[in-house]
């Protein structure tokens, strides 16, 4: 990940409170006005931020995808379709719930199943979201292009 590793973020000494988040909070952070700082370029930078944590978990299968995100409530995460490659996310942590607003929103998540299946491949991926409740639906989700 980041500077800090993952094992270290882990460690959150919060006896009573546990280390879980509520949705909202997560959805205030995610949601700050990040293009106001910077600019076009915001949606870009969660991808990125994305990518470089899914990498950073070395997750050696889909399967243990599917299990990491349940475990830790980003969505419930399913393959639809192999060839092309779709995931879909169900009750993605970003978007599920939200009204429709004409656009993608999952741009994290879309780096984070990147990242992940680069990790699981052995190859460049590039993953392109297409269903978000943002745009009316139900799930999320994302197109896999294997760049070889």
């Amino acid at each position: 990940m980041a500077q800090i590793p993952l094992d270290i973020l882990k460690n959150t000494n919060r006896p009573t409170l546990g280390d879980s988040i509520n949705t909202v909070l997560f959805r205030i952070i995610r949601f700050a006005d990040l293009e106001k700082y910077l600019g076009d370029g915001a949606n870009a930078v969660l991808y990125a931020s994305g990518k470089k944590f899914g990498e950073s978990l070395d997750l050696k299968s889909v399967d243990d995808v599917i299990e990491f995100c349940k475990d830790n409530k980003i969505g419930i995460v399913e393959i639809v379709n192999e060839n092309p490659l779709q995931v879909r996310v169900y009750e993605c942590i970003t978007c599920s719930g939200l009204p429709k607003m004409g656009k993608t929103l999952c741009h994290f998540e879309g780096g984070f199943i990147a990242g992940c299946l680069e990790n699981i491949f052995g190859k460049k991926v590039q993953v392109k979201e297409t269903h978000c409740a943002g745009l009316g639906h139900e799930y999320c989700q994302f197109d896999v292009k294997i760049l070889g």
